[in-house]
């Protein structure tokens, strides 16, 4: 069996944004291509950083309530919606106007000021063994694959790597049907 590499596995049609980009165009992006973190790339679009929707879950959570009066978790299991969905349907009070300009400033704020400034990252070429090593112990959910010039080429999450080992696993019991049919014969 063929080892297989970072590019055998990656998702190839990855979404960027750059880190200048306010954060509303963030939400919205999310929203739209339904990735839950996207990598964040700087004006040549080498990568610089990778957003999540957890960066923006913290950011919220200061930016609504204290940190750990819970009154920003409460409102968002309610509904178990989506970050995305819960930003996007103003989770604050629309008539405390207060809220409603600290909100309206986190949503004008750069990218840049939300993101993880880390770029976890592989080549093409990379052993998925070693992708799975560096996920594990930097206790991550994706790796950006980037080229010699750390511009984007792929990205693979926890769930590419789950996908690809399921099929594995398929293809196997495939395997192992026919080599059983064939001995019956």
């Amino acid at each position: 069996m063929l080892e297989l590499v970072a590019r055998d596995v990656m998702t190839t049609e990855v979404t960027t944004i750059c880190q200048d980009v306010p954060v509303e165009e963030l939400i919205h992006l999310f929203r739209v291509s339904h990735f839950s973190g996207i990598p964040v790339v700087d004006a040549d679009g080498r990568a610089v950083g990778l957003v999540s929707e957890t960066d923006v879950l913290r950011a919220l959570a200061y930016t609504v309530g204290p940190p750990g009066s819970g009154e920003f978790a409460t409102n968002l299991q309610k509904g178990k919606r989506r970050i995305s969905s819960v930003l996007l349907d103003a989770v604050i009070d629309p008539g405390d106007v207060r809220a409603a300009h600290v909100l309206k400033g986190l949503l004008a704020r750069p990218v840049l000021e939300l993101m993880t400034p880390v770029v976890h990252a592989c080549r093409p070429d990379a052993p998925i063994v070693e992708v799975c090593e560096m996920m594990v112990w930097k206790e991550i959910r994706r790796v950006i694959v980037t080229d010699d010039s750390q511009r984007v080429v792929g990205m693979i999450s926890s769930i590419d790597l789950i996908r690809r080992m399921g099929e594995a696993l398929r293809q196997e019991q495939r395997d192992l049907d026919g080599g059983a049919k064939g001995a019956g014969a």
